[in-house]
Order: C-alpha cells, then sequence, then structure tokens
C-alpha cells in the first residue's frame, strides 16, 4: 500500500510529465543545433569559395590561392579542412588543394552554375567519403571558371551526434536530480502528514480525548488537522453523551425495576386479603406506568437522534387550537393540584409550518414541569404572540424556581434539580431535553428565565408560517 501511496503517486506524475517536457525540449534542442551548425558549416564553405573567386577575378587562376587556415575546435574534437578546387571552361583543373585527387563532380552540376548563383550539393566519392560541397562562378578576362569548394561531413556528423549525445545525457541527468530532490522534498512535506496518520490509528474510544498532531504552518494540512481535530471533539462528545445517557437510563430504569420486584417478593411472603393485594397490584401499576412513561420518552429521544424531525414539516399550523387543546387536556391535572391554568387568546393569524403532534409535545412538556413544580394556589400563564417572523410562546410559572448553578443544566438528558428528588417529583428528567430537541430541529430557539422563589418563564420561538405558505400544496 505504500509503494503506490499518494507520494509515490506524486513523485511518479511528476517524473513523468518531467520526462515528457525534457524529451519535447532535447528534441527540439537537437534539431535546432544540427540546424545552427549545418547552416553555418555551409555559410563558412560558401566564404571560403567567395575569397577564392575573388582572387581569381583579380589575378587569374594562375595566381597561388591561400587555402583556409585550419580551426581546430578542441572541445568538440573537429577541425575545419576544406578541399578547393577551380575548373577551367574546358573542364580542366586550374588549382587543386588539400586533396590527393580532382573532385568527381556530377555533369549537371557545373552546368547549372551561372554567374551570381550558388549552388550546394551533398555526394558520396569513391571512397566511400561522404562531401558536401559548394560551387560558384568566377570571370577573369571573359574566362569562366568554376571554384568548388567542399568538406567531409564525417566529422560533422561525428560532432552532430556528440551533441545529441550531450543533450541526451543533460536531460536525463537533470531528470534523475529533480526525481531525486522530488523524493526528498515530498518525504521532509509529508512528514507531517505521516505523524498525523500515525496518531490517527492509535485514536479509539478510549482515547478520544487526545488530537492530531499541527504541523504548526497555516495552510490546506493545518486546515485538514484543524477539521479532523474538530469533528474528533464532537466525536468524543457524542460519546460521551452515549455514555451519560446509558448510565442514566440505565439509573432510572433500576429503581422501578428495584421496587417492582420488592413489592413482588414482599407478596409472595405468605398469604394476603384482597385489600393488601389491590394496594400491591396499584403500587406495581405505578411504576410500571412511569416506566412506560420513560420508555416513550427514549424512544422519542432515539427517534430525534436518528434524524426525526430535523426538517421542517411542510404544514400550516395555527397555535390557537393546539395550545387550547393542551390546556384542556391539563386542566384536571391543575385543578387537582390547586393551580390555575390561564391562557390568553392567540392571535388568529400566528401559525409555524410544523406538525401539530410536535407542537402539543413542546406545549405540552413544559406546561407539565410548570404545573408540577407550581404551589397550591399558584398559577400558570401561556401567552402566544407573533413578532417579525417569529412565533412566540411563553409559559410563566410562579414556583420555587431554578438555582443559578442548576440553569444551564435544564436541558440536559435526565437532570434532575435538587428540588424535584426532595419532593419526590415524577419524572426522569428527559422532557426538557425533547423540548429543546424539536425546537432547535426546527431552526427555533428556547430559552429559560428563572429566580429563586419567584418562579421560572419559558420563551419558546419558532419560525413564523406566513399565509402565503398556507396556501401552497403541501
Amino acid at each position: 500500500m505504500r509503494r503506490y501511496g499518494y507520494k509515490a503517486r506524486l513523485v511518479g506524475w511528476h517524473a513523468f510529465v518531467l520526462a515528457l517536457i525534457l524529451s519535447v525540449s532535447a528534441v527540439v534542442l537537437d534539431w535546432t543545433a544540427r540546424r545552427i551548425v549545418l547552416d553555418q558549416f555551409d555559410a563558412t564553405l560558401l566564404q571560403v569559395a567567395q575569397s577564392v573567386a575573388a582572387e581569381i577575378a583579380e589575378e587569374g587562376p594562375t595566381s597561388p590561392v591561400h587555402a583556409m587556415p585550419v580551426r581546430p575546435v578542441r572541445r568538440l574534437l573537429w577541425s575545419f579542412r576544406p578541399i578547393i578546387q577551380v575548373v577551367d571552361e574546358k573542364g580542366g583543373v586550374a588549382t587543386l588543394i588539400e586533396a590527393r585527387q580532382p573532385l568527381s563532380t556530377p555533369p549537371t552540376f557545373l552546368d547549372r552554375i551561372r554567374p551570381g548563383k550558388v549552388m550546394f550539393k551533398t555526394f558520396s566519392t569513391a571512397e566511400s567519403e561522404t562531401l558536401r560541397m559548394v560551387g560558384i562562378r568566377a570571370v577573369h578576362d571573359r574566362s569562366s571558371y568554376w571554384v568548388l569548394v567542399a568538406h567531409p561531413v564525417d566529422e560533422l556528423q561525428a560532432l552532430l551526434y556528440r551533441l545529441r549525445l550531450l543533450v541526451i545525457v543533460s536531460a536525463v541527468a537533470i531528470l534523475v536530480t529533480i526525481v531525486l530532490t522530488d523524493v526528498l522534498l515530498t518525504r521532509r512535506v509529508l512528514r507531517p502528514l505521516e505523524a498525523i496518520v500515525g496518531r490517527a490509528r492509535t485514536l479509539g474510544e478510549s482515547n478520544l480525548s487526545e488530537r492530531l498532531p499541527h504541523p504548526g504552518e497555516p495552510g490546506e494540512l493545518a486546515q485538514l488537522v484543524e477539521t479532523l481535530n474538530d469533528m474528533l471533539a464532537r466525536l468524543e462528545a457524542g460519546f460521551e453523551a452515549q455514555r451519560r445517557f446509558t448510565a442514566d437510563a440505565a439509573h432510572e430504569l433500576r429503581s422501578p425495576l428495584t421496587r417492582l420486584r420488592t413489592e413482588m417478593e414482599v407478596a409472595m411472603r405468605r398469604p394476603r386479603d384482597v385489600e393488601e393485594y389491590q394496594s400491591i397490584l396499584a403500587l406495581t401499576l405505578e411504576e410500571i406506568q412511569r416506566l412506560g412513561g420513560l420508555t416513550e420518552n427514549l424512544l422519542a429521544l432515539a427517534r430525534l437522534d436518528s434524524g426525526e424531525g430535523r426538517e421542517v414539516t411542510s404544514r400550516y399550523t395555527p397555535l390557537g387550537p393546539v395550545v387550547d387543546g393542551v390546556v384542556a387536556r391539563f386542566s384536571g391535572t391543575a385543578k387537582a393540584r390547586q393551580v390555575e391554568l390561564c391562557v390568553d387568546p392567540a392571535a388568529a393569524d400566528v401559525a409555524v409550518r410544523l406538525a401539530p403532534s410536535m407542537v402539543d409535545v413542546i406545549v405540552a412538556n413544559v406546561v407539565d414541569n410548570a404545573i408540577k413544580f407550581s404551589p397550591p394556589g399558584g398559577r400558570v400563564e401561556l401567552n402566544v404572540v407573533g413578532t417579525g417572523h417569529e412565533a412566540v410562546i411563553t409559559i410563566a410559572d410562579r414556583g420555587p424556581g431554578i438555582p443559578p448553578d442548576e440553569l444551564p443544566h435544564v436541558f440536559e438528558r435526565f437532570s434532575r434539580g435538587r428540588l424535584p428528588r426532595a419532593v419526590g417529583a415524577s419524572g426522569v428528567g428527559l422532557g426538557l431535553a425533547i423540548v429543546r430537541t424539536l425546537v432547535e430541529r426546527q431552526h427555533g430557539r428556547i430559552d429559560i428565565d428563572s429566580e429563586v422563589g419567584r418562579g421560572t418563564t419559558v420563551t419558546i420561538r419558532l419560525p413564523l408560517a406566513s399565509h402565503a405558505h398556507a396556501l401552497a400544496p403541501s
């Protein structure tokens, strides 16, 4: 896996692209160098021919012809030694320099040389030697002469071969050097990534509090590490909430189950009369109802955690009928506890885009808590108004209030303050957690304001549905 990992692919692709670029550059450079060398070679031959032709035009072919001096190019292991031949009108050789025997020129070559015209030709001699020749015409005393300057191209081809080999070796050296540099640089650049991978492999449920090492420099890798660390923080919080939820649920389930077992064991120790059995069954039924309520709340939270209720339900729901239904359902409980339940009539146009069942759960849980902790003779007030783009539901009681140290935890699951535990109030501390989850899933907000000895006020804000939404098809 490491052999074909990101590092190997990065170096491989870079080497491939670089090899392609160097190959194209080497071909272009070879062609350019070859063209320049051949052009300069032809220009040198022509320069020699023009120099000889100028001497013939002034002094005739019998004058001594000065050959071009030998020009060795030591770095390229090549020297310039031209063969010079002057041919008269009858085809005889008037002058021959740097050659053992006259050049065997094709018959048509001399015929095509006219005054002012230059002819180049490459041909092979009887000795299998390849020559490059230039021919020009010179005139002296109305007599025409042909000046032929030739040079073997074997050394020139060897020179071009050495230049090509030099280009290839240089390209390969550059490629190898850059690839080795890539390997070293990628190893150094990806070293923080390897450290991150090594640390990530050691992370598990037991050590989620650890974080991935930061590279120390801003950039894409730093952003990745910060994102992953944020995700680890969320995972840690989720696992911690799950552990706390499981422990609290086990504790809340164990208490009623223990009481049920105790009542059953006491009932089975000896025969009893009907009234005693009825009393024990009544206590058992009460515990079963408590277990049923706890189970329903746990199922509701499980559904919410799985994503149910995350999207806003496309439903136009006036708040007035829902609130009136909650008040009617809890009026008997409030009367039994001698608590006055009052509601201000909701405005006719106050509605939300939310299923009535969800609104009922939200309002009912808060009203149930308000009645539960209101003293006899207390008062619970409900108020529904529409402000701007929000529907505001306010539920206020005149109970004992919530201490400041407990107020930040009232929406946590299984959170129960000292007062409910002291007075033995029913419930397991899941109602407000369900309410907050539902409200936030619908892009709303819930706030609680409480003062010890003066009561508690819960404010629920939900997105307000307009009449235009009400007219739209579901």
